[in-house]
């Protein structure tokens, strides 16, 4: 499946349970991208999250993820914090975990 026909962002309709089975995938893709994570916030990296060495198409689901969870009322900061640049960005497995959180609530 390609991200332009998984794009959550794009498509209103998704229910709340189909949202909440992605963040749960995202969330554990995630996890497996990180087995060297620090757990260190990531500071001087001027926001974005090119830098981070995620697979594109991971990078691109979890920025969906977020924008469909955004279009919902749901904000978290910790998630804000994967590519911002006006605070340290939170470590991958700090977001993976706040993801997979957030996810069960919804």
């Amino acid at each position: 499946m390609t991200h332009e026909e998984t794009s959550l962002a794009v498509s209103p309709a998704v229910s709340n349970d189909q949202l909440k089975q992605t963040a749960l995938a995202v969330a554990e893709a995630l996890k497996a991208a990180t087995p060297n994570d620090s757990g260190q916030p990531i500071a001087n990296t001027g926001g974005g999250s090119h830098h981070r060495a995620l697979p594109e198409e991971l990078r691109k689901r979890f920025i969906d993820v977020r924008a469909a969870m955004f279009t919902r009322g749901i904000y978290d900061p910790v998630l804000v914090r994967f590519d911002t640049a006006t605070v340290p960005q939170a470590p991958l497995s700090e977001i993976a975990e706040q993801l997979a959180t957030v996810a069960a609530a919804i």
